[in-house]
């Protein structure tokens, strides 16, 4: 099952967003995308304006690596074994994503922010 509810969707820099207004139904999962994601259409997609991108530092450093998730809880369900996980995947703008799981099956409301270096 997808998030449910109505994304909100706050870019606070040009390195970082903010995303509420969202939660996932029991044992759920949803998917966040770039602006460019084609393919399977993400759940939700990030501003444009946000284009985190790969990198090379002393070796390459892949666009899974170079953005940052936090997800924190902040509605009910918190004491039922709320355990969010976040699985990234793919490496171009096209097919990134990022997807949040609650594998605690309680579905409480989420605060995300996506962040890169």
């Amino acid at each position: 099952m997808p998030f449910i509810g109505t994304a909100v969707i706050k870019q606070i820099s040009d390195r970082k967003v903010r995303i509420t207004g969202l939660s996932l139904g029991e044992s759920g999962d949803g998917s966040v995308g770039l602006a460019g994601a084609t393919g399977s259409a993400p759940d939700v997609k990030l501003p444009a304006a946000f284009k985190p991108e790969g990198y090379a530092y002393h070796t390459a450093v892949p666009l899974a690596d170079a953005v940052n998730v936090t997800v924190n809880i902040t509605g009910g369900g918190i004491g039922g074994g709320v355990i969010p996980s976040v699985l990234k995947s793919g490496t171009t703008e096209a097919d990134f994503r990022i997807t949040v799981t609650d594998i605690g099956g309680s579905g409480p409301a989420l605060e995300m922010y996506f962040e890169f270096h």
